[in-house]
């Protein structure tokens, strides 16, 4: 299934959020974001989380929801126009989520969005 979207697609699965347990900063360049929309992605996850997190701050002491947050940021900040969610809702409480959607919304506008449930079966 994931085949048909891996050549075109910003791939961001929710079970594995993050793609490092480093440095934000590590991050925000795994994803292509430039510097001057680092601020603008920060301040929104704080917005959202009430945590502030810096450049330099380590991502692997994030909740499995802040990770969750984080990656649909970095996400919808970086230049990819395609982007497939999968199993998005996983780790979110019902205000996260509804803030997720109403940010998916807006992005839409300029992006390509989809969403995908992986169903595990083992």
């Amino acid at each position: 299934m994931l085949y048909q979207y891996f050549n075109e697609y910003l791939i961001c699965n929710a079970r594995s959020p993050l793609i490092s347990e480093g440095l934000l900063r590590e991050e925000l360049m795994l994803y292509n974001i430039s510097a001057d929309k680092w601020e603008l992605l920060t301040q929104e996850f704080t917005d959202i989380t009430g945590k502030h997190l810096g450049s330099e701050d380590e991502i692997g002491i994030l909740s499995g929801g802040q990770k969750v947050i984080l990656m649909c940021l970095l996400a919808l900040y970086s230049p990819a126009k395609k982007i497939l969610f999968i199993d998005l809702w996983r780790s979110l409480d019902d205000r996260n989520r509804e803030r997720i959607v109403k940010l998916l919304e807006l992005y839409s506008k300029d992006k390509e969005i989809k969403q995908e449930i992986i169903v595990d079966e083992t």
